[in-house]
């Protein structure tokens, strides 16, 4: 009845003494643990900022080359409607242009009342100073030249101010935003590859200075699952606790990173984050997961 009873429990017990192996294993490591947990942190926080850049500036990017992909062709006050007709006939079959429409001069006031930087001179002046326009919709930027030499020269066209931007400063905001747009790339690309190859060789180098310890618990006869489950979890607790580290960092680089990018490149003007970071995060830890737990079981146990 007694060796009955002691049998029921035996999963139990064998399951007590192989977490107690476990801790015997990983108290005797804690401070390489710690080295590197605080390794890996830097690396996973590294990606996760570049991620969040990345994502970010590639949302700004393209809302500001939408933005650049609108040129205004103004009008003069005293066009006539068939002259307006002919420019906006003469617009629509330029290469580059997918729509051409008409912005009245009571528009222009009302947007213009709307923007803080202009509302403050349009409340001090009487009447209104703002010029119709053709609002012409481009495939590129880079179609801007095109379009302002079809206006150059037309008779309802503003001869003092023809258009929104010149095709040089199209150019410079194109460059502009391509040069941005590879290095927030470039970044990213960079910090995932560094963070993944480190992270693999910091967890391969760990397990193969135990390869004498592992020899002789094999030699012994200790079951193979036994022997690498406290490797395993050792990696999966160095990718738990690094990737808390690294969402930790996350929200500095979202409260903080970001704000002084737009600082000091009013050109880029990163928009807001939003809830990007959790999903930063989910992705980081299911990285970090397969990075660790995978280094772990692709060292080979000795026989």
């Amino acid at each position: 009845m007694v060796s009955h009873h002691t049998a029921d429990y035996w999963p139990v017990r064998y399951a007590q003494s192989v977490l107690g192996y476990c801790w015997r294993c990983w108290r005797s490591r804690t401070y390489a643990w710690i080295a590197t947990v605080a390794a890996v942190t830097v690396l996973l926080a590294l990606a996760a900022s570049a991620q969040l850049i990345f994502l970010v500036g590639q949302r700004s990017l393209n809302h500001q080359l939408n933005a650049a992909s609108q040129i205004q062709v103004f009008l003069d006050d005293g066009a006539t409607p068939d002259q307006v007709s002919a420019l906006e006939q003469a617009l629509r079959g330029t290469k580059g242009v997918k729509q051409v429409s008409y912005f009245s001069k009571a528009q222009a006031l009302a947007a213009a009342r709307k923007d803080s930087s202009l509302s403050q001179f349009t409340d001090f002046t009487s009447g209104n100073p703002y010029p119709a326009s053709l609002v012409v919709d481009m495939s590129t930027p880079q179609a801007a030249a095109r379009v302002i030499a079809t206006a150059k020269g037309q008779s309802a066209v503003d001869p003092k101010v023809p258009t929104s931007y010149t095709p040089a400063q199209a150019s410079q905001l194109q460059a502009a935003l391509s040069i941005a747009g590879a290095i927030i790339v470039g970044l990213a690309l960079l910090a995932l590859a560094v963070a993944g190859f480190v992270g693999l060789i910091l967890m391969r180098g760990e397990l193969r200075s135990r390869r004498a310890e592992l020899r002789i618990l094999a030699l012994v006869g200790t079951p193979r699952v036994v022997i690498r489950l406290p490797v395993l979890i050792e990696a999966l607790s160095i990718a738990v606790v690094a990737t808390l580290g690294a969402a930790i960092c996350l929200r500095y680089t979202q409260a903080q990173v970001l704000p002084a990018i737009n600082s000091n490149l009013p050109f880029l003007q990163l928009r807001s984050a939003g809830g990007d970071w959790t999903s930063i995060v989910a992705v980081t830890l299911a990285a970090s997961v397969l990075i660790f737990a995978g280094s772990s079981l692709l060292v080979r146990l000795p026989r």
